[in-house]
């Protein structure tokens, strides 16, 4: 009896909780239907992969290696010749006399100095001259206007 009792509760216990055959059949389904729907699509694309890569392997990557180096070689001698330039331009930057810049900035300087000298100079006789033509202006018209005050006593 209880050997028969255990036989049953395994039998329940399986049924209940052992999906193992059910998933199996699913899976196998799932598997079956994958492979007929894909046919052979991933193998004809792997193949062309490989015929691209052969491809590429045997004739861009050479040609592509070729041009780099004959253009990196021109590239190369390009830059050594500029650094030759550069390099020159730097030796004589540094053989140039500075004491002769130094003395041509301080000409420059006395230059400057003597040329705002003689504008100030010109201004302050344009302000005279300005002064003596206001006062002569001034007096012309004091002199009109006694000479107009006289005219208008001296009239009856």
């Amino acid at each position: 009896m209880d050997q028969q009792l255990f036989k049953d509760l395994s039998e329940i216990h399986a049924r209940l909780f052992d999906h193992r055959p059910i998933l199996q059949g699913h899976t196998n389904f799932f598997v079956k239907e994958f492979e007929e729907k894909r046919g052979n699509h991933e193998q004809e694309r792997l193949k062309k992969l490989d015929e691209e890569i052969k491809e590429m392997k045997d004739g861009l990557i050479p040609e592509a290696k070729e041009g780099m180096d004959q253009f990196l070689a021109n590239i190369t001698a390009k830059l050594k010749v500029a650094t030759e330039v550069c390099k020159r331009v730097e030796e004589k930057e540094n053989n140039i006399d500075t004491d002769l810049l130094e003395k041509e900035r301080e000409r420059r300087k006395s230059d400057w100095t003597e040329f705002l000298a003689r504008q100030y100079e010109t201004c302050d006789q344009v302000d005279a001259e300005f002064s003596e033509q206001a006062d002569i202006v001034a007096k012309h018209y004091e002199e009109l206007e006694k000479n107009l005050v006289a005219m208008n006593n001296s009239t009856p």
